[in-house]
């Protein structure tokens, strides 16, 4: 697979993400988040519009959009109904779960994951494609949770039971992230992208509350 320039711009946002969250965990600032989303819309834009428009990025940045705003439903209920995890870092008021900063944060995520998988569909099979786009999903939430914990969010998941961890997140966590991305080439069976987009949110949801209630009765059991 050649390398592109808009392939590049899509690994400067990845390298971006990763020293936001090293220089944060010493940090503790949630401003730190918003230089790095002015900074990626920058690249990305002017990717888009150079070499890349109506193509693989800009799809995947509008996928990432709608997918993260379809999760926000989900996200409240494990914020403020189940109590799983704590934001340490609101920024905006009437933001009733995810603060902004990280909203804005997971769009970009998961534009890079949903890119990964059309960069490798388009030279590879579905399935090999949606399994390394699963491993990565996989590798790249467990990898930023450990920056991101206990400077933007807390996992409470040990006062509501016994859950196995992988460093600091629950271990359902990023195993869901790889069911739900495994299922990309479904997102994208016969759809547009908004709705492609839509079924990543609804599935990122359903998948991460079936994995969370699984744990939650299975894993006490497993560990006596």
């Amino acid at each position: 697979m050649r390398i592109t320039l808009t392939d590049k711009t899509v690994f400067v946002a990845c390298t971006t993400i990763f020293l936001t969250f090293l220089i944060n965990s010493k940090l503790g600032s949630i401003w730190i988040l918003y230089l790095n989303v002015l900074m990626t819309a920058g690249v990305w834009g002017y990717a888009i519009r150079r070499w890349d428009e109506f193509s693989h990025l800009s799809r995947s940045a509008i996928f990432g959009a709608i997918a993260s705003i379809t999760y926000l439903p989900m996200d409240w209920a494990f914020s403020h109904q189940i109590g799983l995890i704590s934001y340490l870092r609101p920024d905006i008021p009437w933001m009733r779960a995810v603060p902004f900063s990280l909203l804005l944060t997971r769009m970009i995520t998961i534009t890079i994951i949903i890119y990964l998988y059309q960069r490798l569909h388009s030279v590879r099979g579905r399935l090999i494609s949606a399994g390394i786009t699963g491993v990565m999903a996989f590798i790249g939430s467990t990898v930023l949770d450990q920056l991101g914990s206990a400077r933007l969010w807390n996992w409470n998941a040990v006062r509501l039971a016994h859950f196995l961890y992988i460093g600091s997140v629950p271990a359902f966590v990023p195993i869901a992230l790889f069911l739900a991305f495994l299922l990309s080439p479904y997102y994208f069976y016969r759809s547009h992208i908004i709705i492609a987009g839509i079924r990543c949110g609804i599935f990122m949801g359903a998948i991460q509350f079936l994995c969370f209630v699984l744990f939650y009765f299975f894993m006490p059991i497993l560990l006596r």
